[in-house]
């Protein structure tokens, strides 16, 4: 039999893609938070044999693969998990909204700032689902954002005499979960950087 005969891909059979399936499955689920996936797609792809490729799922839920794909309800999140109200501020001006270490973010999650700052740190954030949108509107404002690596991000937005820079570093894993976001302003600026969880933030790119 040839390869992709039946309609099989070999790629689709190897024990590295089925194992980040898996990954991403929980983080829609709300079981892992995207710089957890990070860090085990990273072990993942590093694996050169079935005992690694073990070591880099250890301590998860054993679930069959063929179960992997179905829909399943968001975790509960209790302990050590911080949920950010959905009340909390989402608009400022001439302040910051910061959002860092564990916490929750809704699909269709919308900030906005006048003359102020958004800062959000998404290495430690919690998802349910595999793809989430997020809209940020800047006007005379600035945006940092942070992002674990395997993250997939696609940005779009209307921007008027506003810049934008994207720093994705050099990191492997590629092809996660994937967060839409819609950068709008004007008179703007927003960065972006690819950052894994526990190195050290830049000061140049922290504070200017």
């Amino acid at each position: 039999m040839q390869p992709g005969e039946h309609g099989q891909n070999p790629h689709e059979q190897d024990p590295r893609v089925l194992a980040q399936r898996r990954l991403e499955v929980m983080v829609g689920r709300g079981e892992l938070t995207l710089s957890e996936f990070s860090e085990r797609a990273e072990k993942i792809w590093a694996a050169t044999c079935p005992a690694e490729l073990e070591e880099a799922l250890s301590g998860l839920p054993a679930a069959p693969l063929a179960e992997q794909g179905r829909a399943a309800p968001p975790a509960a999140h209790t302990g050590s998990a911080i949920t950010v109200d959905a009340s909390a501020k989402r608009t400022s001006v001439f302040e910051t909204i910061k959002r860092e270490g564990r916490w929750e973010l809704p699909d269709d999650q919308r900030f906005t700032s006048w003359l102020g700052e958004i800062y959000l740190d998404l290495r430690e954030a919690v998802v349910d689902r595999q793809r989430t949108r997020l809209q940020l509107d800047l006007w005379c404002a600035n945006a940092k954002i942070l992002v674990p690596p395997g993250v997939t991000v696609a940005v779009t937005g209307d921007r008027t005499m506003s810049e934008l820079k994207v720093d994705e570093g050099r990191y492997e894993v590629s092809g996660g979960p994937r967060l839409d976001m819609e950068i709008n302003g004007f008179m703007a600026g927003a960065k972006i950087k690819v950052l894994a969880a526990g190195e050290k933030i830049p000061k140049a790119w922290k504070w200017f």
